[in-house]
Formats: C-alpha cells, structure tokens, sequence
C-alpha cells in the first residue's frame, strides 16, 4: 500500500520572486519527488506568509499539518528543504518531534538527513545556518531601509498620511501635499481647537460626524489595496485622532518610531533614534502643541477615565451593537441617577445605537443575586470549575504537548553536551570539532529555553489554575456561612475579583419590550431579567 503523503511549500518575502523558491516551484519539486517514490499525495498545502515569520507556529498551513498528523491522515511529510519547515531551530525541532510522535516522517527534496547522529548534526547545523540566514536577511533589510531614509527618502508601508501623495522628486520618494485632502486637514484641526459657527470645539465623534454628512472621501476611499469595514465617505473618531496626533502636519516624517520585539509585539524606540526627514507642513507647531495639549486636557476630565465605582465595570456589553457600555450619573440637582449606557449611544457619534439606557443599581442587584445563587451550591460550582478546567486543558492539549517535547529537547540536548568531554577525552572529537559541536548545542539549548517561556506563558495566562478555584471556593464558603460580603454594597474590590475570576461578560438588551441581560460566565451562559418594561 503507497504511502500517504502531504506536500508543504511556504514562501517569505525575500524569496517570492526566486526561481524554484516560488510557491509553484516548490509544489512542483515536492510533486515531482513524490511521483518518484511512489507516494500517494493526499494534499498540497502553501503558505504564503506575507510578513509573518518563518520562526512563527502561527501559520495556517503549517497549523493544518499537524492537526492532520494528530488525525493519523498521512504518512509523510514532504517539503523542498529545511528552512521551508522553519528558520527558526527550535521551531524545526518541536514540528520535527511532534511528528514523530505522530508516526510521521519528513523528507527534504533537497538533502537527506539519516536519523543517526552525524544526520541530526548535519540537520541541526542546516537549521542554525537558516536560522541565522533569516536574522542576516532582517538586518539586511533593516539597512537597507535606513540608509534610504537618511538619504532623503520616505518608506511609506500601506498608504501615506492623509493630505500627502508619495511622489518621486529628483530621484527620491518624497510626500507632496495633496491640496483636496490638505484642505480637510487644516478643517479638523480648526474644528477641533477653534470649534464650528458658534465657537465651540468638536470632539472627535463630531468631526466624523460632519464629515461624514458632507461625503468627504477619507484616506482608505478608492485605495483598492486598503480593506474597509466602513461605506464610503464614511469617517469614525479613530481616524479623526490619528490625523489630530499626526506630527507628520508639521513637516517633519519620522522613521523608526517602534521595532519589532519576537514575532509580534511593537515597542517604541527612544525619540532620539528616530531619523527624521523633512516634508511640506500642512500645520505648523504651534497649532500642533495646542491640539496635543487640548487632547490630554479632554481624556483627563473624560467621564471614561473618572474612576466610577460600580460593579459592572469592564464586563458590560451592549446587546444592540457590540459596543462597551458605561456607567454614568445624571445630577439634575436632587439625587444622582447612575446607570449604564452604551458608549456608541452618543448624540454625536456618526450612526448612534438606539439601545436605551439600564439603570444600574437594578442591574447590579439582579447581576449579583444570580452569581449569588451559583456559590450557593458550592457542589455545583465546584463540579463547573472543574468542567471548565477540564475544556481549558483539552483546548490546550497542543501547546502542552508541544512543551512536553520541548522538555525532552532541553533534556536530550544537555545530554549531549554532557557526553561531549567524554568523547573528547576518549579520543573521537579534535579540539577544534568539540567547540564547533559545544557552540551548536548551546545555541540549541538557548533557542528552546525561549520557546519554552513563550508556552508556559500561553499556558499560564489561558488555564483556570486549581488555585483560582480554591479562592472561588472559599468565596463560596464565605457567602454560605452568611458574611457581611454578601450585605455589604460597597465591597466592589472582592466582588469585582470574583467577576474577573469567573470571566463574567454581561450583555445587555431588549426583547419584547423586556430588559434582559446576558450573564456569561466560565461554565454557562444565562439569561436574566431585569425589567418587563423599556421605559
């Protein structure tokens, strides 16, 4: 019976254009080698990763791979070589492992690598050399960028900023004004400091508002490269913000701003190791300075940033249209009103939802004597926790094993730098060829340490540990022996780690002329009511 067998190409940015690189090119040389074994080919699989990383486990096709693996759906693996699995050496070794464990074997169209020693070192040493190919090819690249920008040139990813073309200009990429989108530019920044016909400044929801109302074209419009999730000429607030915070206006463009920190994670650079590069200002500095001191004004004094004490806060969900809601309070000079509302509700927002507003005090105490209700069987609670805890590590399953391998790794590898004086005293290794073999196996050993931190915080952050459930529990104790806990209305702090514990997200609506809300907490959803009237 032919073996069953899955064919993997995966391209990067630096190789697209290369011959036999290309994603067709290695299919075709995968199925090439295929035909000659005599493999029946169950599926051909490319990724394209368009800047994501070879060293990345978030890739879809290679994600799909080990799930047919774990299946038992194919029998070989077959990729052009080695640094399409992975650039990354620790990455090579636990997709390596995880299909051995699966009774998968991996064939290389270009190189063969024994399961023998002197095979593995070969392949080790192919990984490291990828891996190292793939830092080298960033810093490259890196370079390269840099040493555009300090001669002048503007690297513009996606789009320039609103009011700008990117134009060659003796030689150089350079931004120019585009007058239609420049004259809108100054429009918001005046709206938002000097305000409309009656002198009063507009907040951002309003400039969009208005935009919105008079069909200007925002910077997405008629860019077929750009994915937009909103119709045309229609503005929201974070566009507003982004060009009120946009010190490009100014004439000065920036490079370098944030780099890179692991595959995702942005972090941002110290301002003195930004290049700088100047373009026509569409505002100048002093304008700038009273926006960004306007807008750190507003979010002091905004209500969203006024610590108010109520229970729901960061666990609400407006049933209407997905937004967060609020609690607020209306003084009308006799006792404060509090309740909750849905913060896309606003008067001034481009398309206000229509949910109504839910008075807080009513929701809190249904909220609360529901999740009273649940400690009060703590049998049933505990029964639940556990049920969860169980889902979670059932869902995890694939990260778990993944680390199991990479204890083995860790485990094999100091192994093998264990036994590496003894072969040298034996007589089998040169001097020379002990520090070649010391230096790859600590830079495999430090490559899983590092990826063993990146599980175990996966892990960590996603799993209901057994003392969280403890603390549940003796919370549930508390309220079963009747403390004040339970009476007291002004113990937010424990009963808002509760919420947190339990993963609480109340949503919400109206039904029928009825408010209902949703409480969904870690083991079961429920719906409650809070009143039979939308008044």
């Amino acid at each position: 019976m032919a073996k069953r067998a899955v064919l993997y190409a995966r391209v990067s940015g630096d190789d697209r254009q290369k011959e036999h690189r290309n994603l067709s090119g290695q299919l075709d040389m995968c199925r090439k080698y295929a035909l000659e074994c005599g493999y029946e080919v169950v599926t051909e699989l490319a990724e394209d990763d368009r800047g994501a990383s070879g060293a990345s486990f978030d890739l879809p096709q290679l994600g799909h791979v080990l799930e047919m693996a774990r299946g038992h759906e194919f029998d070989v693996l077959v990729t052009r070589e080695i640094d399409r699995l992975s650039r990354k050496l620790s990455k090579q070794l636990i997709v390596e492992q995880e299909l051995k464990r699966a009774k998968v074997q991996i064939e290389y169209v270009l190189g063969e690598y024994p399961d023998t020693p002197e095979g593995n070192l070969m392949k080790h040493v192919r990984a490291v050399v990828a891996e190292y190919e793939r830092e080298k090819i960033n810093e490259r690249t890196m370079r390269a960028r840099k040493l555009k920008v300090e001669s002048g040139n503007v690297i513009v990813h996606g789009r320039p900023p609103y009011g700008y073309r990117l134009e060659k200009v003796g030689g150089k990429n350079q931004l120019v004004i585009y007058e239609p989108e420049a004259k809108i530019v100054k429009l918001i920044f005046e709206w938002y400091l000097e305000g409309d016909e009656a002198n009063k400044p507009l907040p951002f929801s309003e400039i969009a508002r208005r935009l919105t109302q008079m069909g200007v074209p925002t910077s997405g419009d008629g860019n077929k490269l750009v994915h937009k999730e909103r119709s045309t000429g229609e503005w929201c607030r974070s566009s507003v913000a982004a060009i009120i915070s946009n010190e490009t206006y100014t004439g000065t463009w920036y490079y370098g701003k944030y780099e890179r920190e692991g595959n995702i994670k942005l972090v941002k650079r110290p301002r003195e190791d930004w290049i700088a590069v100047d373009v026509p200002a569409i505002i100048d500095q002093k304008t700038f300075r009273r926006a960004k001191m306007q807008r750190k004004n507003n979010q002091e004094l905004s209500p969203r940033n006024r610590k108010n004490n109520y229970l729901l806060s960061g666990h609400l969900v407006c049933g209407t249209c997905g937004y967060r809601m609020s609690g607020m309070v209306n003084n009308n000079g006799y006792k404060p009103y509090w309740y909750y509302r849905c913060n896309g509700s606003g008067k001034r927002q481009v398309r206000p939802c229509k949910s109504p507003s839910f008075n807080m005090e009513t929701v809190d105490n249904v909220v609360w004597a529901y999740l009273v209700s649940i400690f009060l069987d703590p049998e049933a609670l505990r029964a639940g926790l556990q049920e969860q805890q169980t889902r979670i590590l059932e869902e995890q399953r694939p990260l778990q094993d993944r680390l199991d391998i990479v204890d083995e790794l860790i485990q094999e590898t100091r192994t093998q730098l264990d036994r590496l004086l003894d072969l040298y005293l034996g007589g089998e290794f040169t001097k020379e060829l002990l520090a070649e073999r010391k230096h790859r196996l600590e830079e495999t050993l430090s490559s899983l340490a590092q990826e063993r931190v990146a599980l175990t915080t996966q892990l960590d952050t996603a799993t209901l540990s057994s003392e969280q459930i403890d603390d549940i529990m003796e919370f549930a104790d508390h309220i079963n022996r009747g403390l004040e806990i339970v009476k007291n209305q002004d113990d937010l702090e424990t009963k808002q780690r509760l919420l947190d514990w339990l993963a609480v997200k109340v949503t919400l609506a109206v039904e029928n002329g009825e408010k209902i809300a949703y409480v969904q907490h870690i083991f079961d959803t429920d719906r409650l009511l809070i009143t039979n009237t939308t008044s």
